[in-house]
């Protein structure tokens, strides 16, 4: 809260958002109401601080940010701040179980028909599948599969993901 600068307020804010302390959730919010509301910079540097937090309901998070006000996938700048930057969380995308590549798949569709290109560089997530082991190599795949099978695919992301599964 008495941060002098805003690389200070961004930096108390990123820590927070990744901890189990009762001042996460006052701290996400003071960043949004004190500074980010209405100035799109700001707000995707919110989106992006929680997208990208190491905590167990991250999908849940990005999942509630897809539906805040100010939210639009449409925005190429916000679509990366939430689906990108969720890429990016190590921890959350790469969970055994592959609800965040079935997510991020599930968003490269939606956004694919919005901007094919962001939702080619969204498909650059998966470039690197074949560098994990065998059980999350056989869940992007299959997420690439996926892609590869929509109707309507556009021609950027068909580029992208017919490369990666080339290898």
């Amino acid at each position: 809260k008495e941060a002098a600068c805003m690389t200070d307020v961004m930096a108390a804010t990123a820590a927070l958002a990744s901890s189990k302390s009762p001042a996460r959730e006052e701290a996400i919010k003071n960043f949004y109401d004190n500074h980010a509301k209405g100035k799109d910079l700001l707000l995707c540097k919110w989106f992006t601080t929680q997208a990208t937090a190491d905590v167990d309901d991250a999908l849940d998070i990005v999942n509630e940010l897809l539906s805040h006000p100010e939210f639009s996938m449409k925005n190429p700048n916000k679509a990366r701040s939430v689906v990108g930057a969720f890429a990016a969380n190590v921890r959350a995308f790469h969970n055994k179980d592959g609800s965040g590549y079935k997510w991020l798949a599930d968003r490269i569709i939606e956004l694919d028909k919005l901007n094919p290109q962001v939702s080619a560089r969204m498909c650059s997530s998966f470039t690197t599948f074949r560098r994990y082991d065998k059980e999350r190599q056989e869940l992007m795949k299959a997420q690439l599969d996926r892609l590869m099978g929509t109707e309507g695919l556009s021609k950027d992301a068909f580029e992208i993901v017919s490369r990666t599964l080339k290898g």
